[in-house]
């Protein structure tokens, strides 16, 4: 019988990297576990689902505030509280057991994983950034801090493996909740499924942007720590100190931001080189990458990303936050820039604007880290958690014996 994989989502299919770089990663899993089933559960049917391919199932789930709270009961309320387990049902446990989940893979932290009792899950840390920037509004605001807290703290110390991509991001795991470094499992961001298979040589230019000559490229949602002031100052510094004219194309989905930077533009007169696409579809980004001057990410949070690889893999310059140690995952393939001072991104932008040398260094280091990446070997990881863990359930499992 082929053991069964849940991938979870509980968050908008659109709204981040992580999405779009689970397809890729999805294919790779299944073309190396032929004995894997896979299957996708989510919290709403109003989820755009589109990135997922039509043969696997969908499973929708939905639990009211009283459903999940008492399931978070039933695994962690006290002796008194937990009485209430033998008269109230946790609804998620029971559409994983009528599923014949076997395992659950938790994509990003989610509260869900705080109501499962008996089947075993792995869960993905891409970062944990928030104790790092407690100051944000997205963590300081609505107890968001205490939250992501809670589910780190308690459903690690659970899980069968903790996914995360950099070795930085790995100690502080272990280090902050106190994980085994042995169940912690390091896989590199890797470019998403149109990205690796976008063919440089033989496309052809996309015609639905209207897009400037000189521009710098930035994808992602519109949050605080992704630090898009910054690049609006540098744009502004270039123009201002310089006379250059070069402009910035952001798209991603708005996270109650959007609004407040359109108004920062608005006030520093940069409409016109600023542009705001908003969410842009995957098939889209190859030709925003490929026309860019550079991917410009003076963002807060990491230390590492997803944008990066894949402007590696399309021979796009990059420049990048030097923040939490980062130079141990990039090493020489960006051009490094303090998020704090905007003058320092608008110097990088000018010397990658007026240097092709330095462009092409950049392009040619991007790409040679890429290479030393075995992105295959290290998604295998994820088959041998899962061969792992069938062994071990077989272990007290026997067919065909009578009790």
């Amino acid at each position: 019988m082929k053991q069964k994989l849940a991938i979870f989502l509980d968050t908008q299919g659109k709204s981040g990297g992580a999405y779009s770089e689970l397809v890729y990663m999805i294919d790779k899993i299944v073309k190396l576990n032929e004995e894997l089933e896979i299957v996708f559960i989510s919290t709403s049917d109003k989820l755009d689902l589109n990135f997922i391919e039509k043969k696997y199932k969908i499973i929708f789930l939905k639990m009211n505030s009283f459903q999940r709270y008492i399931s978070f009961l039933r695994n962690y309320g006290s002796f008194t509280r937990r009485i209430k387990k033998f008269f109230f049902k946790n609804k998620f446990e029971e559409l994983l057991k009528i599923n014949k989940v076997d395992v659950v893979y938790f994509v990003n932290p989610s509260q869900f994983s705080l109501y499962i009792e008996d089947t075993d899950f792995i869960i993905t840390v891409p970062d944990v950034s928030h104790r790092e920037n407690v100051e944000f509004p997205e963590w300081a605001k609505n107890s968001n801090f205490i939250r992501l807290e809670e589910i780190l703290n308690k459903s690690l110390k659970r899980a069968i493996a903790v996914i995360t991509n950099a070795s930085i991001i790995k100690e502080k795991i272990a280090n902050f909740y106190k994980v085994e470094n042995e169940r912690i499992h390091l896989i590199n961001h890797q470019p998403s499924s149109g990205i690796s298979s976008f063919d440089l040589k033989s496309h052809k230019p996309s015609k639905k942007y209207s897009l400037p000559k000189n521009y710098i490229f930035y994808p992602a949602m519109f949050l605080p720590h992704k630090n898009h002031k910054c690049i609006i100052d540098a744009i502004n510094i270039l123009l201002r100190d310089y006379n250059i004219n070069i402009s910035a194309v952001f798209c991603g989905a708005d996270k109650g931001y959007l609004k407040k930077i359109k108004n920062y533009v608005k006030a520093k007169e940069l409409d016109k080189n600023i542009i705001f696409l908003d969410f842009v579809e995957y098939s889209d980004l190859p030709y925003l990458y490929i026309n860019a001057l550079a991917l410009t990410m003076p963002t807060f949070s990491g230390p590492t990303n997803i944008p990066p690889w894949e402007a590696f893999k399309l021979g796009v310059p990059v420049i990048y936050s030097d923040i939490f140690n980062i130079k141990q995952v990039y090493e020489d393939a960006v051009y490094y820039v303090d998020p704090y001072n905007s003058k320092t991104v608008a110097e990088a932008i000018k010397e990658v604007y007026q240097s092709e040398s330095l462009r092409k260094k950049l392009v040619d280091n991007g790409t040679k880290l890429l290479k030393k990446i075995n992105f295959d070997k290290e998604v295998h990881q994820i088959t041998e958690i899962l061969n792992k863990n069938k062994t071990i359930k077989n272990s007290w499992t026997f067919k065909d014996v009578n009790d």
